[in-house]
């Protein structure tokens, strides 16, 4: 059993959360031998499917409902992770099994200043095929505008283009998104689950 000197220059609650450290370790030692015994070791859980989520905001609202994604599909045993779209170039994109885009539309149906680099480089002319990427797309606008929603259908058809299938078709929604947001939940649980 590990204790603690007495003349130790720790607090009583030093002392105290020493104690159940030291406590704890010395569980780890069968008794007498002082030696540590073998871990137990659990079988790792199943990896989920991997996916990339990512979003194009002016206001934030997109990176709010991928951080809600986030958790949804991690609930599920899927292994998402949440990227900027500033952060996202063509060779990711290449190298991607499943992505979901949520994306705003700004000013006159451009995209958001963090999805502009990607936008671009998925619309050039010697954009690379995406034939070997699943993506799903939800676009969030205001239908109050003209180009409701175009940075979303855009990001949605060049990717097809690309040669990538869809999982879902495009889910447009207006300012007032938590229910489309649940029916492309819903939609995305289904196939990925296949």
């Amino acid at each position: 059993m590990l204790t603690i000197p007495p003349t130790a220059p720790f607090s009583g609650a030093q002392k105290m959360w020493l104690k159940g450290y030291l406590d704890a370790l010395s569980s780890a030692f069968p008794q007498g031998t002082g030696q540590a015994s073998a871990p137990i070791i659990a079988a790792p859980a199943p990896a989920g499917i991997p996916v990339t989520i990512a979003w194009g905001s002016q206001t934030g609202t997109s990176e709010s409902l991928g951080k809600k994604l986030v958790k949804t599909l991690t609930s599920r045993g899927h292994s998402p992770s949440l990227r900027d779209m500033a952060t996202v170039t063509l060779d990711d994109l290449a190298g991607l099994g499943h992505l979901l885009i949520i994306t705003s539309t700004y000013g006159d149906g451009e995209p958001p200043d963090n999805a502009a680099l990607l936008y671009s480089a998925l619309h050039a002319a010697d954009a690379p095929t995406l034939a070997s990427l699943n993506y799903s797309v939800f676009a969030l606008g205001d239908s109050n505008y003209a180009e409701f929603c175009k940075c979303g259908r855009d990001f949605d058809q060049r990717l097809a283009t690309l040669g990538a299938t869809r999982l879902t078709p495009i889910i447009e929604c207006d300012v007032d998104y938590d229910e489309p947001f649940s029916q492309w939940l819903a939609q995305l649980e289904l196939k990925l689950a296949a």
